[in-house]
């Protein structure tokens, strides 16, 4: 878990049924248990989902923050409010403000949690020990339903929103109307913009294959690893022996991602995993996983293209084979 310090957090709450919103008297009193679940709920925030961005120092929003924490959580939950009532679908949320430390840097957070309705074992009631409780929250390892953390600082920060349906069409009211500003998108999203625009490019010269989507994998697998997702670099070792090819990729993914994106601020692991092998399933039957070190490796395993267009794989020097 990313090193998070919690000061102070704050709880009000918003129901559909009610004009006004729920508001805290206090501060929650820390317990290890509490601490523990919203130092997981942030870490979730400081992640692939993100979108991130830069306060100007003269947004509206940023004046609302306020040496005067309960001030502060009491004025954006109700503005919050505002611009969220109008969804068509409403639950009871909620509206959570930390201030905390990462890394020795203050951050302020406010996190919107959606409560759920759960089934309850409850002892002593031998007739109905089964009971529906309302007001649950959710696990500490589910992502917020929406988040804002806020560099005191720097004023960089990190946002996981829902659109909103109203009249029929969707808006991101939060970082639209609440925040004004215009975030990055998430790296989870850069990726799978990487990985469409790579097979369009790729076939619209011929290349898109099994092999070519490995590459794929391969690539954005080693900017991630080097902690930086880049375009140029993405081109070069995508298409290498392709001039035109490499210039038609950066201009279309330079529309959504001007510039490399730092991801050293985040955590990527689950991309990391999820790229680190590749896998592939046969016309037989057959699925195979393969680490990318081994597939890259030609000592390892050779993929062999038959004359009749059909492909054999060889797999070679291995020591031992486990039935799992």
């Amino acid at each position: 878990m990313l090193d998070l310090y919690i000061k102070k957090i704050i709880i009000h709450q918003f129901t559909p049924d009610d004009t006004e919103l729920v508001l805290a008297d206090n501060p929650l009193v820390l317990t290890p248990r509490i601490d523990d679940y919203f130092r997981k709920k942030l870490s979730k925030v400081f992640s692939d989902e993100a979108k991130r961005g830069q306060f100007e120092a003269d947004n509206v929003f940023l004046s609302y923050l306020t040496d005067d924490f309960m001030a502060t959580s009491v004025k954006i939950a109700e503005l919050w409010k505002e611009e969220f009532v109008i969804s068509e679908d409403q639950k009871t949320n909620d509206l959570v403000f930390i201030q905390f430390d990462r890394d020795g840097e203050e951050y302020f957070a406010f996190l919107r949690v959606g409560l759920k309705e759960n089934f309850t074992h409850i002892s002593g009631d031998s007739d109905s020990p089964i009971k529906v409780t309302q007001n649950n929250l959710p696990s500490a390892a589910q992502t917020p339903d929406e988040a804002l953390l806020i560099n005191r600082k720097t004023h960089q920060y990190y946002l996981i929103e829902k659109r909103i349906k109203h009249n029929g069409s969707f808006a991101n009211y939060f970082s639209e109307n609440l925040l004004q500003v215009k975030p990055e998108q998430s790296v989870k999203k850069s990726i799978k913009q990487v990985e469409q625009v790579a097979q369009k490019v790729a076939d619209s010269f011929n290349k898109d294959d099994f092999a070519f989507q490995s590459k794929v994998k391969t690539a954005i697998f080693n900017n991630l690893e080097e902690q930086e997702l880049s375009p140029e670099k993405l081109a070069n070792q995508l298409f290498d022996d392709n001039l035109t090819a490499r210039l038609t990729f950066i201009d279309e993914l330079k529309e959504t991602i001007p510039e490399p994106i730092k991801m050293s601020d985040i955590d990527s692991s689950r991309q990391i995993k999820k790229l680190e092998s590749q896998k592939l399933s046969l016309s037989n039957g057959i699925e195979l996983i393969v680490p990318n070190n081994v597939y890259q490796d030609a000592e390892s395993v050779e993929f062999i293209q038959n004359n009749d267009g059909t492909y054999s794989i060889l797999i070679k020097n291995i020591q031992d084979i486990q039935n799992k």
